[in-house]
Parts: structure tokens; sequence; C-alpha cells
């Protein structure tokens, strides 16, 4: 398979968080049960310096997931391995020149476009299942400080904001998932304009997790322009907080966050899928056009 490809290449919307068997098409890519040891080392190297360590941290935690998720399917490894990731470049890496990559598998899709040193992380998908697993002799949990900080967000409000942000019943999913470019849902919840400047702040932390996959200067820039329309940001919540299956999204005008717990595939514990968008900049396009 190529690994480079045009930027343009109409294949980089080709990513899914479904496993190997269940994908209508061909990832893009090199897959890593391909590599040689060295070249997957170089793959590694390049995630780590690509993201910040806390964004290497989860999304090598999701991929080493996979294994714990083969032994409790009875060893399925056809299906769920950590070698059933792929990585793509879109146009040659560049100083000058937009380019961007694409690593993901089952659970995973990191899209990222870099314009004159700065990357852009929309669309990225980030789920797991199981939730927490251990790994050596650690007990690993990617995905829950972001399951966290949506708890924190609704315990934050009270009163009237608490009321509006609580649907009555979640949607089955996410909504602007894989397959779903393009989709933008109807703006709901309670407006972060009308906070205390305590409640807001929360909200920032929980939109710093999924920011915070990138390197720290493109991070920043992208939390100043999201402070910017903060007053435009909504939060939607459906589920209880001390436990069981969550819904969150935070929304704005160029950002669309979304949190779900799903069905179970039998890996026990809580099954996240979540995605990060900028609508404004799918793909890196709102920039790059500019270009």
């Amino acid at each position: 398979m190529v690994a480079v490809l045009e930027l343009e290449d109409s294949r980089r919307a080709n990513w899914s968080n479904l496993p190997p068997g269940s994908v209508r098409f061909e990832r893009n890519g090199v897959r890593i049960v391909d590599l040689d040891l060295e070249q997957t080392d170089a793959l590694h190297h390049f995630l780590a310096v690509a993201l910040s360590r806390a964004g290497y941290e989860v999304v090598t935690g999701i991929v080493r997931a996979e294994d714990a998720l083969a032994e409790s399917r009875g060893g399925d490894r056809s299906r769920f391995s950590a070698e059933n990731y792929w990585l793509a470049f879109f146009g040659e890496p560049s100083d000058q020149a937009p380019w961007g990559w694409q690593f993901g598998g089952h659970h995973l899709a990191v899209n990222v476009t870099v314009v004159e040193g700065r990357s852009y992380l929309s669309p990225t998908f980030l789920g797991i299942e199981p939730a927490t697993f251990v790994h050596g002799n650690a007990t690993v949990a990617p995905l829950e400080p972001f399951a966290n900080a949506g708890r924190a967000v609704i315990s934050a409000l009270d009163g009237e904001a608490k009321a509006l942000a609580t649907l009555v019943s979640g949607p089955n999913g996410l909504q602007t998932g894989a397959g779903r470019d393009g989709v933008v849902p109807e703006i709901q919840g309670a407006a972060a304009g009308d906070w205390s400047a305590e409640q807001q702040q929360v909200l920032l932390d929980a939109i710093g997790l999924w920011v915070g996959v990138l390197d720290a200067a493109s991070a920043q820039a992208r939390m100043e322009e999201i402070w910017g329309e903060l007053d435009a940001l909504h939060f939607t919540w459906h589920g209880e907080v001390d436990g069981g299956p969550i819904y969150f999204r935070i929304q704005g005008p160029s950002l669309i966050i979304e949190f779900s717990t799903e069905g179970r595939l039998g890996g026990g514990g809580p099954h996240y899928h979540s995605v990060y968008r900028d609508p404004s900049n799918e793909y890196g396009r709102g920039v790059t056009e500019e270009k």
C-alpha cells in the first residue's frame, strides 16, 4: 500500500473506528504488522514528536487496549490486535507546503494537517474497549480523564444552566462520528456565556484534553481560538454523574466534541467513543485553501 498520497486525495476521508473486516474500504497507508522493528520504532518516534506526551500516551493506550480486547474475545487477533493500525501521509512533510497524516484502526482515527508548523486535529476519533486494562504492571485507562471531564462540567453547573444542559433522552451514539463528515448537530444545551468564570474554566479544561493531544504550541493556538468563541459554546449532557452510560457534547462555531458510552463488545467495563471536529476546518481545508 502507498504510504504517501496527495494532500487532497479523496481517500483521506476513508477512516473508521471499526475493526478489520468490518470496513468497506481499504485503509490508507502502511500497517504496523508489515513494518520491521526499525520501522516500527520510527513510527513511534514520529507519533511522539508529532503529538504531545499526553496525546502519545492516549493514542498508544488505545492501541494497546486491542490486545486486552482480543484476550476477552477468545484471542481473536485477526480483528483485535495492536498490529492492526495504519499510518499514511498526505503530501510530503514540509516546512513550507501544507501536508497531513493519518493514524488509525479500531477505535482510533487521528487526522492531522500541518500548515507552517502548526498542526490541526480535525476530525479525530478516540475510543476504547475495555476502558481500563492492565499493561505490564500498570493499570491503564486512557479515556477515563475524558469521561470524568464531562462529569466535572455537569457537576459544576447548577440551577437553570444545569437544567438546560441535561437531556431527558440522549442520542444513540455519536452524531458526528465516522462517515459523518459535514454533519453539524442542532445546537442544544446550556450556553457557556451565561456561566460563571469558574464554570467556564471547567469547560475549557475539558476541551483542553482533546486539543491537548496536539503538540504544545499548536494546542495553545487552538485554545486561544476557542477562548474567543467561549460565549457561543454550548454543553449538553445525558446520564448519571456517579456511574453508568453517559453522553455529552460541547459545540460552538468551530468546535464539536462528542463523548458516548457504547454497548460492550466483550472486554468488560465501559466502552467509550468520542470525536473532535472543527466544522470550519475539516482535514485542514479551512487553512490550506487560504495558502
